[in-house]
C-alpha cells in the first residue's frame, strides 16, 4: 500500500490535547514516547555524521598480487656468438639473424578463497599498483648503453598487465628489477629498531597508525602525567628511543616524524637466459599484498535495510497523524455537545452569535446590525415612558458595540485607503468617458464618410 504524499511531521511536533489524560489515561504513554524519541535524535543525528564521514572516505581492503618473471629468446645461435652492438646497428646480419631476448614483468590478483565467478569485481591492471619500476641490465657498458631503464607513474597514461624490455645480445645477463609498490595511503617505514620492537609494529605503517601505536603504548605503561594530562614520562625504553625523559603531546607528531622513512622497493633478482630455449621463466613467482578500493558497498550489514525501515517508519507516521486527527475531532465534537447538555439557552444564544459574526465577515456588510441599533433607537424615542429598564440596558450595549467599531475608520490608515479607493474610481471613470468619447467619434465618421478625390 502506497503511503500518501503527505509532508511528514516528527512525532515530537504533534500535541495532544490538554487535559486529554483524564478521557483518555493511555495517553500518558505518548508523551514518555515523545521524550524518548529527543534522545534518541540526538544519537541518530550524531550516528548518521559517522555513517556518512565513513561512506565519503574510500573502503580498502587487501588482496595479493602475484607477480612472475620470465624471458623470451630469439636467433640464439653459435654463428652469431660475441656479437657487438655496434655490428647490430650497422646492420651486418639481417634482421632475422640478429639474436635478441625480451623480459617480460608481470603480475594479476589472485580471487580470494570462495568466490565465484559472478562474484569477481572489475579486472585490475598490473600497473595500478605499482609507483614506478626500475630494471638494472648487468651489461658491459662499452658494448651497450641502455642498460637502465625507469618507468614512471604518469597520469594521462593507461594502466596495463605488464612490461616488456626487448634487448639484442646473445648471452646471459643479470637483471634486477625494483618495484615501487603502490599503497592506498601513504605508508612509511620506521627506521629505529627500538621503536619497532617497543610498539610491535611490523612492515610498513602510516602516520596516523603509527602515532595510534604511541598513544595506546603510553595508555598501556600509563605515561600520562597525573597533574598533567599533557606531559607524557617516558620509560626506560621510550626515553632511550626518543632521546628525552618528559615529552609534550603538543610536540610528540612532529618527534615521529623523525623515524619515518619511505618504504624499502620490493627488488627481484632474475638472470636473462638465452641459451635453455625460446622460453625461460623465474623459479619462483613473488607474492605482495596490496590495498584495492572496495567498490560495492551496497551490501554494508546493517546500513542495507535503512531505506526500508524509512519507508516502514513514514507508513507508522502517518497512521498515527490520522489518530491523532481523530482525537482533536472527537474532543471538539464532545465538547460541542457537553456544552448544548448543561445550558441548551445559552449555547443558542452563543451559537446564534458566533454565527452571525462570522456571517458578517465573510459578506462583508455591517448593516444589519447597524440598522438593528437604529431601529431600536427610533423606537425608544417615540416609546420612551414604555421602555424598560432592560430594554434601556440592551440599547445601551448595542450602540456603545457600534460606536466602538466605528472608531476603527478614524486609524491613520483610513485617509490613505480612501485616497487609493477614490483614485481608483477616478481613473475607471475616465475610462469609461473615453471610450464613449471614442464611439461617438467612430459614429460620426460613419455617418459622413470622407469623399475621394
Amino acid at each position: 500500500m502506497a503511503t500518501p504524499n503527505v509532508k511528514r511531521k516528527r512525532l515530537v511536533e504533534k500535541s495532544l490535547p490538554p487535559k486529554i489524560e483524564t478521557y483518555i489515561p493511555e495517553s500518558r504513554l505518548f508523551t514518555q514516547l515523545q521524550a524518548l524519541e529527543r534522545r534518541l535524535d540526538t544519537k541518530i543525528v550524531r550516528k548518521r555524521l559517522e555513517v556518512q564521514e565513513a561512506l565519503g572516505k574510500p573502503v580498502y581492503k587487501k588482496r595479493v598480487l602475484r607477480i612472475f618473471v620470465s624471458n623470451l629468446a630469439a636467433n640464439q645461435s653459435g654463428a652469431s656468438a660475441m656479437v657487438g652492438a655496434d655490428d647490430m646497428n650497422e646492420g651486418r646480419f639481417g634482421v632475422a639473424e640478429v639474436p635478441s631476448w625480451t623480459l617480460r614483468v608481470e603480475g594479476r590478483l589472485l580471487d580470494p578463497s570462495g568466490s565465484t565467478s559472478k562474484a569477481r569485481s572489475t579486472p585490475h591492471k598490473f600497473s595500478e599498483f605499482l609507483n614506478s619500476l626500475t630494471v638494472e641490465l648487468e651489461r658491459s657498458p662499452e658494448l651497450y648503453k641502455d642498460n637502465l631503464v625507469q618507468w614512471r607513474r604518469a597520469a594521462a597514461e593507461s594502466d596495463v598487465d605488464g612490461f616488456e624490455i626487448k634487448r639484442r645480445g646473445d648471452e646471459d645477463v643479470k637483471t634486477k628489477i625494483i618495484l615501487d609498490i603502490r599503497t592506498a595511503a601513504d605508508r612509511f617505514k620506521v627506521n629505529s629498531p627500538l621503536l619497532r620492537e617497543l610498539l610491535d609494529i611490523r612492515g610498513p605503517i602510516s602516520k596516523a597508525g603509527f602515532i595510534m601505536k604511541m598513544w595506546q603504548y603510553i595508555k598501556f605503561n600509563n605515561l600520562q602525567d597525573s597533574d598533567d594530562p599533557d606531559q607524557i614520562r617516558c620509560d626506560v625504553g621510550l626515553a632511550q628511543a626518543l632521546g628525552s625523559n618528559v615529552v609534550s603531546f603538543t610536540t610528540l607528531p612532529q618527534m615521529l616524524h623523525v623515524f619515518l622513512t619511505r618504504p624499502d622497493p620490493l627488488v627481484i633478482e632474475y638472470t636473462v637466459r638465452v641459451n635453455a630455449g625460446d622460453f625461460h621463466m623465474a623459479q619462483y613467482a613473488f607474492d605482495v599484498e596490496v590495498e584495492i578500493e572496495e567498490t560495492s558497498r551496497h551490501n554494508i550489514g546493517p546500513l542495507a535495510s535503512v531505506q526500508a525501515r524509512h519507508r516502514e517508519l513514514a507508513q507508522l507516521e502517518h497512521q498515527l497523524a490520522q489518530k491523532m486527527e481523530e482525537i482533536h475531532n472527537a474532543r471538539t465534537k464532545r465538547d460541542f455537545l457537553r456544552s448544548f447538555a448543561e445550558d441548551p439557552v445559552a449555547f443558542v444564544h452563543r451559537w446564534i452569535d458566533n454565527q452571525t459574526k462570522d456571517l458578517e465577515v465573510i459578506l462583508g456588510d455591517r448593516r444589519h446590525g447597524l440598522e438593528t441599533a437604529l431601529s431600536a433607537i427610533m423606537a425608544a424615542d417615540s416609546s420612551a415612558e414604555e421602555m424598560t429598564a432592560e430594554r434601556q440596558e440592551a440599547l445601551e450595549k448595542e450602540t456603545a458595540k457600534w460606536l466602538k467599531e466605528s472608531a476603527l475608520y478614524d486609524e491613520p490608515w483610513a485617509d490613505e485607503a480612501v485616497f487609493h479607493y477614490l483614485s481608483a474610481k477616478t481613473q475607471e471613470r475616465m475610462q469609461q468617458l473615453l471610450q464613449a468619447q471614442q464611439h461617438q467619434q467612430q459614429q460620426a465618421s460613419s455617418q459622413h464618410p470622407a469623399l475621394g478625390n
